[in-house]
């Protein structure tokens, strides 16, 4: 099987994925994670630049 043939295999399985309620429920999750990771990194690089200012 081709390098091609495979991912395409790949998208198709995610996008079927995601057409199920279950695949919806896990992708709004998984945004939700990473909207929460980024915002403490942020707040944790402020305030790291915030105690070296001070």
């Amino acid at each position: 099987m081709s390098k091609q043939k495979q991912w395409k295999g790949y998208y198709y399985a995610g996008y079927n994925y995601l057409r199920t309620p279950k695949g919806r429920h896990d992708a709004v999750d998984y945004i939700q994670a990473v909207v929460i990771i980024m915002g403490i990194a942020a707040i944790l690089i402020g305030a790291m630049k915030w105690w070296r200012n001070m």
